[in-house]
């Protein structure tokens, strides 16, 4: 591997801020520019699944021939994608992509993927499965809003962050201090503690060695830099811009087929109940589908291609304030919990940005004892 590129880099932003692209245009110039190549490891949790490829903004053909892309569709619709079993997969791929002497780009916009594979996992104890039936169980009898409500009372931490439709983690987080009586954010805090501490060690063991890549600027080797130092890119273009690109999204999912896709899908899975039911745009789909059943077969003559057109804006409207809400969240979640990476405040997909991405690389890259914040680690 070329010695003056980092062997991993991280690019996350909230969704339809351009990642993908960006993965793509960099991966391609590190190709041209060093001559080496890349490799994408997804770090979404939905384009881990095999199915509605449209509504999970799967890469297209013309982007996987690209570069070669990794956790892409491994789950069928019942898997689980947990944060501790994305990163034992994710670490899996990395330790391969360099050992094929290949830089691995980590893209995707599930931040607690992002914070896991920078940080670790928190060292919370394994939850017995009587203990999650009996919280799956309990969500069911009381209903979202009760449950959530509990949760708040439980932990309103947990509760304040996350939100009340993303099943997955409202149990992940009820489960937890339910059996450990500590909330997540207790067992993160501990785990927060125990890293720095490893992490002044680390720093004092690789002093020597990073001296000694001091003196020779020119052969640098970038795998001596912890791993919690990964250069880590965050995609953050301005509130009104990302929404009408969010908005031309949902309209290009709608021509490319989401809707028979949707239709499909719960052909082939009835009363689901998965992970991909939090997709933005399932729920509404499944819904305008059940009202566009009805309407023809209580309204056979008065139904037009006028009536369905209006149903048809109306659910682009229900999807576009899902995924403003969605965007605000990730947005807010990315600026307090990685302070320390590099905000970037324009899309992927612009080629000028490329410039600023390297420049940034290259502070991170060219002086290993100092971190991506231009801060001395050790001396």
């Amino acid at each position: 591997m070329n010695n003056n590129v980092a062997s991993s880099i991280i690019i996350g932003g909230a969704t339809a801020s351009g990642k993908t692209a960006l993965a793509i245009n960099l991966a391609n110039k590190l190709r041209y520019k060093y001559g080496i190549d890349a490799e994408i490891v997804n770090a979404d949790s939905v384009q881990m699944y095999s199915d509605l490829k449209i509504l999970t903004a799967y890469p297209s053909d013309d982007e996987l021939h690209k570069v070669k892309h990794n956790l892409l569709g491994i789950l069928d619709p019942y898997g689980s994608s947990s944060v501790s079993s994305w990163l034992d997969l994710a670490q899996k791929e990395i330790k391969r992509i360099h050992h094929d002497k290949k830089i691995a780009i980590v893209c995707g916009g599930t931040g607690f993927y992002i914070r896991a594979l920078l940080n670790g996992v928190a060292d919370i104890p394994q939850i017995p499965e009587s203990v999650r039936e009996y919280v799956q169980n309990h969500f069911k009898e009381l209903g979202r809003d009760q449950f959530f409500e509990k949760l708040s009372k439980l932990d309103p931490i947990s509760a304040q962050k996350l939100h009340k439709n993303d099943t997955q983690r409202i149990l992940r987080a009820y489960e937890v201090v339910l059996y450990t009586g500590k909330s997540l954010s207790e067992w993160w805090e501990a785990s927060k503690n125990k890293k720095n501490v490893e992490n002044v060690k680390n720093n004092a063991e690789n002093k020597e060695k990073n001296e000694d890549n001091e003196k020779n600027m020119e052969t640098i080797t970038t795998t001596l830099v912890p791993i919690t130092l990964i250069p880590t890119i965050i995609l953050h273009p301005e509130k009104e811009k990302i929404r009408e690109r969010a908005r031309i999204r949902i309209q290009k999912m709608i021509e490319q087929g989401a809707i028979e896709e949707v239709n499909e899908f719960n052909k082939k899975y009835p009363n689901y109940d998965g992970a991909l039911r939090e997709v933005i745009g399932y729920r509404e789909i499944s819904e305008f589908l059940q009202n566009l059943q009805h309407n023809k077969k209580n309204n056979k003559n008065e139904f037009t291609h006028d009536k369905s057109k209006l149903i048809e804006n109306k659910l682009i409207e229900k999807m576009c304030v899902r995924t403003n809400q969605y965007i605000k969240r990730q947005s807010t979640w990315f600026r307090n919990q990685l302070k320390n990476a590099k905000f970037i405040n324009e899309f992927g997909d612009k080629s000028d940005i490329l410039e600023e991405v390297f420049e940034y690389l290259t502070k991170c890259i060219y002086r290993p004892i100092i971190n991506c914040n231009g801060q001395k680690t050790a001396e």
